[in-house]
């Protein structure tokens, strides 16, 4: 009786666990195509003329190896966007712009919210495709991820309506690590239908931003949660199909490549990095612990304001804000960073 008894909390824990959300899949990479894949190249030696594919391959023998568990990701990070060189062209100094400047949406006629490409960005995408349509027997994607954010999807039109494809699905964890910044918001759904018709949506995705808070920032832990789950969803979405591509962001991108046990390999803007990736049998719980961060880690300087309030006499609310003194002639900022009630 006591073993059966045994055998059944162990069978409901392990029910507990694989319904969390953040027990997924485990993941690996392949070493064997790919100079950027192998840890003894230098990065300075990859030959990006060919997308790091080493000597003795050709891209049909990436594809014909691949078994049932493995895709060839075309990793993709988008063109140069406004955000990438706002600070530089305005002179801001950096605590101005981590305190202030990011917080807003522009300035002096540049838009870093939901940021758009540079004409620098387009070319870089001009090039790339160039380069793709140049490159024999480049495998060109069957099944097409894209990140809701207008400098992604603009990278993915570029890019892609120039070459093979087929319509792209727009996936909330393909974005960039968000929170607090305004080039990490996204426009609602409305303004992406309108601005860029064609795109598929996964089922679910919201009308309003709801992951993009003004007052948290995604940690580390989160993004390598959403990156898992992200190829998680790929690998059912796209199970019969080979060849995959993702145009996400650089912090995105990083998160894939650690959780495929990849090493960490710099991916400029408007260049892609090709990776057979490998879904395995186990999974593991990512952690979640430390899932976000608030405006005092992303704002060092900031000074906490706390306010203390009684109500029905049984109920002590306090409220803490963060506050940055703005540089001259802008608007005062005070943020909202958490609340804790007792």
């Amino acid at each position: 009786m006591f073993s059966t008894l045994s055998t059944l909390v162990v069978v409901f824990v392990n029910l507990a666990v694989a319904a969390q959300p953040n027990y997924l899949p485990t993941f690996t990479s392949s070493k064997q195509f790919f100079q950027q894949s192998n840890p003894l190249v230098p990065e300075f030696l990859v030959d990006n003329s060919k997308f790091g594919l080493n000597n003795g391959y050709t891209w049909n023998d990436v594809v014909s190896s691949l078994n049932s568990n493995q895709k060839l990701f075309i990793l993709q990070r988008h063109g140069e966007g406004w955000h990438n060189v706002a600070q530089q062209d305005l002179h801001i100094d950096p605590i101005s712009w981590q305190c202030y400047w990011s917080l807003q949406k522009g300035k002096d006629g540049i838009e870093w919210y939901d940021a758009e490409l540079t004409p620098k960005g387009h070319d870089e995408i001009k090039q790339l495709v160039n380069q793709i349509k140049n490159t024999t027997s480049f495998p060109h994607p069957d099944k097409f991820y894209v990140s809701p954010l207008r400098r992604t999807l603009e990278t993915w039109q570029e890019t892609w309506l120039n070459l093979p494809h087929k319509t792209a699905t727009i996936k909330e964890f393909a974005r960039e690590l968000y929170g607090i910044d305004t080039e990490s918001e996204r426009h609602d759904r409305s303004y992406i239908e309108q601005k860029f018709p064609g795109f598929d949506f996964e089922p679910g995705f919201q009308d309003e931003d709801v992951l993009w808070s003004p007052v948290e920032r995604e940690s580390l832990e989160n993004i390598y949660y959403r990156a898992a789950s992200l190829l998680n969803d790929i690998f059912h979405d796209a199970k019969d199909d080979k060849v995959i591509s993702v145009v996400s962001h650089g912090g995105l991108l990083n998160a894939i490549l650690a959780v495929v046990q990849h090493r960490l390999y710099s991916i400029p803007t408007g260049g892609l990095v090709p990776v057979v990736i490998e879904i395995q049998d186990n999974h593991k719980i990512y952690p979640l612990d430390h899932a976000f961060t608030d405006f005092f880690l992303w704002c060092p300087l900031a000074q906490p304001n706390i306010t203390t309030q009684v109500s029905d006499g049984s109920t002590t609310v306090t409220t803490v804000s963060a506050s940055y003194s703005a540089p001259s002639g802008s608007s005062p900022l005070s943020v909202t960073a958490y609340k804790t009630s007792s």
